[in-house]
């Protein structure tokens, strides 16, 4: 069987930092419906070491190194 992977091209995805352990990501919707949505990556840190709904410590690390690697971060 084939995999049919669906996307949508022509989003528009900004990321920054908003705290140490917080960074914001913002989605523009290129179609109708909803124009955009912001959302946010926090590491675990950010509770203490626990596990929360918006805790992804691997994906919070990846776009971490993005805003450094572009002087973002500091």
């Amino acid at each position: 069987m084939e995999k049919d992977t669906k996307y949508i091209k022509g989003c528009t995805i900004n990321f920054w930092k908003e705290d140490e352990n917080t960074i914001h990501l913002s989605v523009q919707n290129p179609n109708e419906g909803k124009k955009a949505f912001i959302t946010s990556i926090e590491h675990s840190d950010k509770h203490d070491g626990k596990q929360r709904k918006r805790t992804h410590d691997n994906i919070f690390r990846d776009r971490k190194e993005i805003l450094e690697a572009n002087g973002k971060w500091n």
